[in-house]
């Protein structure tokens, strides 16, 4: 019964203050698409709730992390349930 008025989540916090100007740009464009192109944030349906603030689908956690350690962020993790 509780897992029908929940979900499972996993809550992102990163961080891109190491990053210069420019490779923010690259890595905002990453994540959010350019030239219809779509970003991984439409890909695995993450949903964004504050500045480097993420909730990610289970199944796309793992390609999440590879994302975020290919772009040298520190971040930590934890497993949520999310009402909806």
């Amino acid at each position: 019964m509780l897992e029908d008025a929940y979900s499972k989540q996993v809550l992102y916090t990163y961080s891109i203050e190491h990053m210069p100007q420019s490779k923010k740009v690259l890595f905002f464009y990453a994540i959010k698409g350019r030239n219809n192109k779509p970003g991984i944030f439409e890909r695995l349906k993450i949903q964004q709730l504050g500045r480097c603030v993420l909730l990610v689908p289970p199944e796309g956690a793992a390609e999440f992390e590879q994302f975020l350690q290919k772009w040298s962020c520190t971040f930590t993790k934890r497993n949520v349930m999310v009402a909806g």
